[in-house]
């Protein structure tokens, strides 16, 4: 049996309960209500009125019945089956459910109605320490549950049910009044919890519901122009070929050239994205054909059209059939007769017998023209998106859905000159925006608006809970060909260390008015064989348009300090404490950098011919969002380094008439599909997913 080894577990290292939850709710909501009434601030009537029925629902308690507390245990029941099985390959297994107090936890699984809501609660405690390991899925879920099955609990037999309750209640009128009164997303850091202790417990679901509602807009857009994406598209078609066949019995010769250009095209759309794929060409012919002593000279003019449309819905790309179009122009340029005999009579029916067929060889010029640029596009670009739906599934979507980053919810939609994809990323339990992004720039080829809310949300679900040592970091360091940081690798005493990120908001972004807040949760450090009890660690950064870009600039020095403690209080800080402070200082100094310039935008793949992009705009407001813009460089950069003209199509016209079956139309090297074409369709498609 293969045999996993799990760390040993150390009682003495268990985290400590949380108590931030349990703030004095009146004095909060007070205060919350005093920023309110500040002259001249402007509130939110949503939250404002969310804050009213929190008040109400107060009264609202209800005991959970037994289907609830049976529910919960089934559900414990089931997460307690995967952390059994890896027990059991684990050498340390034994230790482990000795830690976990696993007869305990079993008897109460089976409990339902009759489980006891201080064993549970101690149980809860258990798996929240911050033991190596407890980050682990396993056990995760097991704690998950564990609590669900406390909060039903507490709520159904717990002599503190309503009053924990009324406090939840209390705190979230504060988080959601301090909102208001602010403007500011980060003072509702507090509500995700709350709900979620409130919707475990079985208690106000109409208000949890309601605010949920509330704070679940769109956090994401990305707007692509159309300006980023054409200019791989488009390319000239110019291209001469000669004429040999037989038309209508007669021997042809000469040659033809066709010119016209392969343009992208938007088009609007509110459901999904949609474009065009387009073919706008003329074929000029001059050639000859000889028939007995009659040698007459022609010149030949076929329009050449093609559209294929394409749409993109964020799972799926499709594309209609294509439609073509063609019309054909001819007339005689010159007429010589090698007869002696017989010439005038010889050219007026020459004559009169050119002018009866002419329409019918143009029409049917027209329509053989028709079907091969119908046919030969369809080939042309059916190559490129069969690539594309495989680009969609494999470096798109699979790759964010098996680690848990693909959105919950993704809308796209075209206008006539971009592309715009707008997301919520929020997982259950979490929220996302509650406000519109601000507006873009002018003259951005790519505009990002991202609130706070999706980077705290994706980075709670990636590193919440979770242990990482230096060897994790040089592990992941190296498979994406990265150096460390100084500060994580220049270590004088080249020390082992570790970090347990907090399980609520282990790393935050905060916008503010101009500015951005970074914060790093850690609930334990470990330096050497030192260990230390949580800090927050937080750096403020000012954004500056200087005239080679934007920046970031820290405000002053890095901030470190146990959770809740503040800064100039009466509480002193203590000597372990201190000494934690200094050695988190020396790395976390160089980590956030006193300066960080941004970079241009070096887009990838297909559009890297389109970069770099120089940062236009970078805007952060007090509502959580950050806006960021990107336009095109001063110098024009085209295709491969410079606009080559290419050929798609290669036709060859006599007398306004295509030749018949077996003729080329497209290029020979585009045979297993255009290379351009194949360029051009996936550079839309890469930049529409950002892929």
């Amino acid at each position: 049996m293969h045999t996993v080894f799990l760390p040993s577990p150390t009682i003495g290292a268990v985290v400590r309960a949380a108590t931030a939850a349990c703030r004095i709710s009146a004095l909060a909501l007070t205060a919350a209500v005093a920023v309110a009434q500040v002259p001249g601030e402007q509130t939110d009537p949503v939250f404002e009125r969310l804050a009213r029925d929190a008040a109400v629902a107060e009264g609202s308690f209800r005991a959970p019945g037994e289907s609830v507390l049976d529910s919960a245990a089934a559900g414990l029941r089931s997460a307690m089956g995967p952390l059994d099985r890896l027990l059991e390959r684990s050498r340390s297994g034994a230790d482990w459910r000795k830690f976990l107090d696993w007869p305990v936890l079993v008897e109460q699984a089976s409990s339902g109605m009759a489980a006891d809501p201080k064993v549970l609660r101690r149980l809860e405690k258990q798996l929240n320490a911050t033991e190596t390991g407890l980050d682990m899925p396993q056990f995760v879920a097991v704690r998950k549950a564990v609590t669900r099955y406390a909060e039903a609990a507490d709520a159904a037999r717990g002599s503190g049910g309503v009053t924990r309750f009324s406090r939840r209640l209390d705190d979230l009128a504060s988080a959601l009044l301090s909102a208001s009164a602010t403007g500011q997303a980060d003072m509702l850091a507090d509500v995700p919890p709350i709900l979620e202790r409130l919707a475990e417990s079985g208690q106000a679901t109409g208000l949890v519901a309601g605010i949920r509602g509330a704070l679940a807009r769109p956090n994401i857009e990305l707007e692509v122009g159309e300006g980023l994406v054409a200019p791989l598209v488009n390319r000239p078609i110019d291209q001469v070929q000669p004429v040999d066949d037989v038309v209508l019995g007669t021997r042809i010769r000469g040659s033809g050239r066709t010119t016209g250009s392969v343009r992208l095209d938007f088009v609007p759309a509110p459901d999904r994205a949609v474009f065009d794929l387009v073919l706008d060409a003329t074929n000029i012919s001059e050639t000859r054909g000889t028939q007995g002593p009659v040698t007459v000279r022609s010149r030949g003019v076929t329009a050449l059209g093609a559209r294929r449309r394409v749409a993109l819905d964020g799972e799926n790309v499709s594309a209609a059939p294509v439609e073509a179009s063609a019309s054909t122009d001819s007339q005689t340029t010159g007429m010589s007769i090698s007869s002696r005999f017989g010439r005038r009579i010889i050219q007026r029916i020459a004559s009169k017998k050119i002018a009866e067929t002419r329409p019918r060889a143009e029409a049917v010029a027209e329509s053989k023209a028709r079907d091969r640029v119908r046919q030969q596009f369809a080939e042309q670009t059916e190559p490129a998106l069969a690539q594309i739906r495989q680009q969609l599934r494999d470096r798109l979507r699979g790759p964010l859905e098996s680690r848990g980053l693909y959105p919950e919810m993704v809308h796209l939609h075209t206008t006539d000159t971009s592309l715009r994809v707008v997301a919520r990323k929020s997982a259950a339990g979490q929220l996302a925006a509650h406000s519109a992004p601000p507006a873009a720039l002018t003259g951005n080829l790519i505009t990002a608006r991202v609130h706070e809310s999706a980077v705290n949300n994706i980075l709670e679900e990636k590193l919440g809970g979770r242990v990482f040592t230096k060897a994790d970091v040089e592990r992941i360091a190296k498979e994406n060909n990265a150096t460390l940081p100084d500060s994580l690798d220049n270590e004088a005493d080249d020390k082992p260390w570790s970090v347990t990120f907090a399980k609520h908001r282990p790393v935050t972004v905060a916008a503010g008015d101009g500015r951005v807040k970074l914060m790093v949760r850690g609930d334990k450090f470990v330096s050497g064989d030192r260990a230390f009890e949580g800090m927050d660690i937080w750096a403020t950064y000012r954004i500056e348009s200087t005239p080679w870009g934007q920046r970031l600039v820290r405000d002053g020095d890095v901030q470190i300090y146990p959770p809740g403690f503040k800064p100039g209080g009466v509480e002193k800080l203590t000597m372990k404490e201190t000494s934690l402070r200094r050695i988190l200082q020396k790395r976390f100094d160089k980590l956030f950098k006193s300066e960080i310039e941004i970079p241009d935008l070096e887009p990838k793949g297909e559009l890297a011919a389109g970069g770099p992009l120089p940062m236009n705009q970078l805007t952060a407001r007090r509502d959580g969002w950050v806006v960021a813009g990107w336009r095109k460089a001063d110098r024009i950069v085209g295709h491969g380094g410079s606009v080559v003209p290419g050929t798609i199509i290669h036709e060859r016209v006599i007398d306004g008439i295509p030749l018949g079956p077996g003729e080329e139309i497209v290029h020979p090297s585009a045979a297993h599909g255009d290379p351009a074409a194949e360029a051009a369709v996936s550079a839309v498609v890469t930049a529409f997913t950002g892929g």
